[in-house]
């Protein structure tokens, strides 16, 4: 695996900046909420809610009046998780690298990558961890606010570079699915992005 940690650290450096005016209301908590009920998630279960940010998808569960049973909200930086619990301050948080091996104590309903996903290299290491921690019949789904055209056309309006792709061809992500045995796969870039899979 190629070693990743100078882009990663310049990423933290960047979060923790950004994290005092991450914004989850608006149109970023509409969003939310429209990827929550791709995801089919229902009051009572329980999610992993991966590279959680400043909590927008916690804030959508919220306004859609949904509790789940469990949550938990891992991310790498420190400062977005600290703002996830000045607005949340019962939530469950975890600063934690996802691109490295992951257990939690129990398994999830849900694990989602929401928005995030140009943040991560380590495939393998996602739909790994994924594999690892759902419930049989539980869902992983990685999901973008915007389709891969309005990312890239995002990027390229204000002279971004993306360092590798930012959301990978569905046929990788299929792959990863069925080598960790996830089956039930859906996806689509339509109006936004998602990929969802199942434990069986």
């Amino acid at each position: 695996m190629s070693d990743h940690r100078p882009a990663k650290e310049a990423d933290l450096d960047r979060f923790a900046a950004l994290a005092p005016v991450w914004s989850s209301g608006g149109e970023a908590l509409s969003q939310a909420r429209r990827t929550l009920s791709v995801l089919g998630f229902q009051q009572g279960q329980s999610l992993l809610d991966v590279a959680a940010g400043t909590g927008v998808i916690l804030a959508a569960l919220h306004s859609l009046g949904l509790t789940p049973g469990r949550y938990l909200a891992v991310d790498i930086s420190a400062p977005m998780l600290e703002e996830l619990r000045r607005s949340f301050p019962e939530a469950e948080t975890l600063c934690a690298d996802f691109e490295l091996p992951f257990s939690a104590p129990a398994g999830y309903d849900h694990i989602l990558i929401y928005n995030s996903i140009p943040h991560f290299t380590d495939l393998e290491m996602l739909f790994a961890n994924a594999g690892r921690n759902l419930l049989p019949g539980g869902t992983f789904m990685i999901a973008h606010s915007r389709t891969r055209e309005g990312l890239s056309e995002h990027h390229r309006r204000i002279g971004h570079i993306p360092r590798h792709t930012p959301i990978p061809p569905d046929a990788e992500l299929a792959r990863l699915a069925a080598k960790y045995r996830l089956i039930h796969v859906l996806s689509a870039d339509d109006d936004f992005f998602y990929f969802s899979c199942q434990r069986p």
